[in-house]
């Protein structure tokens, strides 16, 4: 099934980037890039268990959006990753006070003022109980 989507807002376009296959994805990039917008896209992973994920997500964040011309080394994007990136995370990690196993892909998307981190993928506090979830934080780059 082929759908045509027309999006301009960055949080839909992370949403729909961080739900999509590898062959989606590569579409999604080509139309961010083609167009004339100053928005950016850029996708990583993250897995493991909570408590490493919560340990490392930030930086493997910025990583990410450094190395991907996403973001350029300054306190106000670095802080605007910063916070979209966390309440991303917040509506994915729970405070059961167990870790729980995550396989997340990540997409970030900016435009000249914003920046969105959208995660999906699966948790599963054990093999029996695997679910997908869905997040997303926005936040301004000042």
């Amino acid at each position: 099934m082929d759908i045509n989507i027309k999006v301009k807002r960055i949080g839909k376009i992370a949403l729909i980037a961080a739900t999509s296959d590898e062959k989606e994805e590569e579409s999604i990039k080509a139309l961010i890039n083609a167009a004339e917008s100053d928005q950016k896209i850029a996708v990583t992973f993250v897995s493991g268990l909570t408590g490493d994920i919560k340990k490392n997500f930030i930086k493997s964040l910025i990583g990410c959006a450094i190395q991907n011309n996403i973001i350029e080394k300054k306190e106000s994007q670095i802080h605007g990753i910063v916070h979209a990136g966390l309440d991303a995370l917040r509506g994915i990690i729970t405070d059961l006070g167990t870790d729980i196993s995550l396989k997340m892909k990540v997409a970030i998307v900016r435009d000249k003022n914003w920046v969105a981190v959208a995660l999906y993928g699966d948790s599963a506090y054990s093999a029996y109980t695997n679910h997908e979830r869905a997040s997303l934080g926005v936040m301004h780059m000042g």
